[in-house]
């Protein structure tokens, strides 16, 4: 089997797998109540530790991709595939607030002052009475998601400034299959109409991504 069938083998059962799963989170919602719902989506369960798996693999072949552009001597796309190596590590370490209920480790004073759960990790922090979470991994990231699927695609099916940036930094960017896989999944968890059904929009775009980075479109130079 080459390397792109298999691709897109794991491809359609992740996403199957995921649409499934928004499914099943619908009908607990709508069958069983929200309390059934809440514990579906709790912490330290199914939905939090699939997403930081998936946040975890990404890092991972984000991390072979910088390494293997580094021996090819393509110091931008090292520069690109590093940085996302990084990010994805550490969101999948907050997400489990760095391992703290696995290992009973107990909270420093300044999470106990500052993180609305007196957790060890950052997406709960409260800061001068802003939540971090709201702010930054609520509307900031949505900003930059409607960007990457929707205005970044568009921009550089153009020769242009944007389409050589994108190129020159090896930006992977999603293949139409992974925006719809998207739209859908966001389309399903809004129905839920709970604010824990952000716990299956992280658990959407942790798996998305590890999809895009297996297989991403990679722009090439005018």
């Amino acid at each position: 089997m080459d390397r792109g069938r298999a691709l897109s083998i794991l491809e359609i059962a992740l996403s199957s797998a995921l649409i499934l799963a928004v499914l099943y989170g619908i009908g607990v919602r709508y069958l069983e109540g929200p309390d059934a719902f809440r514990n579906y989506v709790r912490e330290d369960g199914p939905a939090e530790y699939a997403t930081a798996l998936f946040l975890l693999a990404g890092s991972l072949v984000a991390f072979c991709r910088a390494f293997t552009c580094c021996r090819g001597k393509r110091h931008l796309p090292v520069l690109t595939w590093s940085v996302l190596a990084f990010l994805f590590f550490f969101a999948a370490g907050d997400e489990i607030s760095w391992g703290q209920r696995i290992f009973d480790l107990e909270s420093g004073e300044f999470f106990l002052k500052h993180n609305k759960q007196e957790e060890i990790n950052i997406h709960n922090l409260v800061v001068a009475g802003k939540s971090i979470n709201m702010i930054i991994f609520s509307r900031l990231v949505i900003l930059a998601m409607l960007f990457y699927f929707i205005v970044f695609p568009l921009l550089v099916r153009k020769p242009g400034f944007i389409r050589n940036l994108v190129a020159r930094f090896g930006l992977p960017l999603p293949s139409v299959r992974h925006i719809i896989i998207m739209g859908v999944s966001t389309v399903l968890i809004a129905v839920i109409a709970m604010a824990k059904g952000s716990e299956l929009n992280e658990l959407a775009f942790s798996v998305i991504f590890f999809m895009i980075f297996l297989n991403p479109v990679i722009v090439s130079r005018e």
